[in-house]
């Protein structure tokens, strides 16, 4: 399926659908990321444990691991853009809450996590339509750019958002941190009501949701290159992602740096996933499953530099490559699922692809969190990353082993 022209992708902003969505969804991101910081921050505050920043983290991704496919279905049965603005919507009931709980000092560490897990459920059902969204924005060429530059707005997001919600946390505290990501819901929605998407070339007979989910994960799951993407992608989420969930205990714990250093360091996985995203949206003729692979091994030897060194800056340059690694192998295979799946059934995959990153995090999260209450922080940290480079290099030899069984007409 050629995607590219001279080499170069085409440019997703030449569709005014796709540069409003880009725009509303920027805004959006940067929200959720002073968020993110700050909810890790506040649950550290609280509760002075790695367990309950895990736990924390945990409420965040757990949804998109136990409805995830479920969200999918309903993403393919139901009008996309009007789902996703009744998400964003609940969504800025929740961070009002939030922020009103905060003001007042009814919150501890318990509600924190049940208002977290309810936001957590609502970005579970939101990320298959929002990855299903943007293939009905755009042309079929132009689909691996427009990916990439929406992983270049999280990214970015994710560069700039923790440098806001250091200095309003260190100013007017993180209660203001969360109403900023309220807002920035509005802006989304605002997006979504002047934009239209282009309409499916599917056509399907509607099943029962049941047989809907069980044909989604069939084909995800018996398809060859999807089922060792979505592997991979399991891997970089569980060991790595996993791990960088800590660094609210990082920041504090070892380096002693408070929310500025956790801002920094957010920050510096941001800039680097920048980097792996500009290149994506300028060619992705070199992309492929082995590549993937070797971003993923190289984050796990990252994330074992990141559990055994006591040095900051050190460590600041060390979660910017793992930035580069993780957004290669995250965006990597989702650009590579995007282009190989029918959009019939995109939610459905989307929602796989989205159970096993946002899942793998929260699962990882939890495990590191809980060891690290007994081991320490750092010893578990590095294990994950052995562990992950380990994976890493028996996923590559059972690749070679079965190009090397099957017959030389399919190799």
């Amino acid at each position: 399926m050629p995607t590219e022209k001279g080499g170069v992708a085409e440019s997703p902003f030449r569709t005014r659908n796709f540069l409003t969505y880009f725009a509303g969804s920027t805004i959006s991101l940067l929200g959720l990321w002073v968020y993110r910081v700050a909810l890790g921050w506040f649950a550290w505050q609280l509760s002075k444990s790695e367990l309950w920043v895990g736990i924390v983290a945990f409420t965040q991704f757990a949804p998109a691991v136990l409805f995830g496919p479920v969200f999918g279905v309903l993403a393919d049965r139901f009008d996309r853009r009007a789902a996703s603005m009744l998400i964003n919507s609940l969504s800025v009931i929740n961070m009002f809450v939030l922020v009103l709980l905060t003001n007042l000092g009814y919150i501890d560490i318990r509600v924190l996590a049940l208002l977290a897990l309810m936001q957590g459920i609502l970005d579970g059902a939101h990320a298959p339509v929002r990855m299903s969204i943007v293939p009905n924005l755009v042309r079929r060429e132009q689909l691996q750019s427009a990916i990439a530059w929406t992983s270049i707005a999280f990214n970015l997001s994710r560069f700039v958002g923790p440098a806001i919600a250091g200095f309003v946390i260190a100013i007017w505290g993180v209660a203001t941190a969360f109403l900023i990501n309220g807002i920035s819901y509005i802006a989304y929605i605002a997006a979504m009501a002047i934009l239209r998407l282009n309409p499916s070339s599917a056509k399907r007979e509607r099943k029962h949701p049941w047989v809907e989910l069980v044909d989604g994960a069939r084909y995800a799951f018996t398809h060859q290159t999807i089922r060792s993407l979505l592997l991979l992608a399991a891997m970089g989420s569980v060991f790595g992602r996993g791990a960088l969930e800590m660094l609210p205990a990082f920041a504090d714990a070892v380096y002693a740096r408070g929310a500025a250093g956790l801002a920094i360091m957010t920050s510096a996985i941001g800039g680097g996933a920048v980097i792996t995203g500009f290149a994506l949206s300028r060619s992705t003729g070199w992309l492929t499953a082995r590549a993937i692979r070797y971003a993923v091994f190289a984050a796990g030897l990252l994330t074992v530099l990141l559990g055994t060194t006591g040095d900051f800056r050190l460590a600041v340059g060390i979660a910017a490559f793992m930035g580069v690694a993780l957004s290669l192998s995250g965006v990597g295979s989702q650009i590579l699922i995007q282009g190989l799946v029918d959009d019939e059934l995109r939610g459905r995959v989307s929602s796989f692809w989205g159970m096993i990153a946002f899942g793998g995090t929260s699962l990882g999260s939890l495990v590191i969190g809980a060891a690290a209450k007994f081991w320490g922080l750092q010893p578990t940290v590095a294990l994950a990353g052995a562990l992950c480079a380990v994976i890493a290099i028996g996923s590559g030899w059972h690749a070679r082993t079965q190009r090397e069984k099957a017959p030389k007409t399919l190799r």
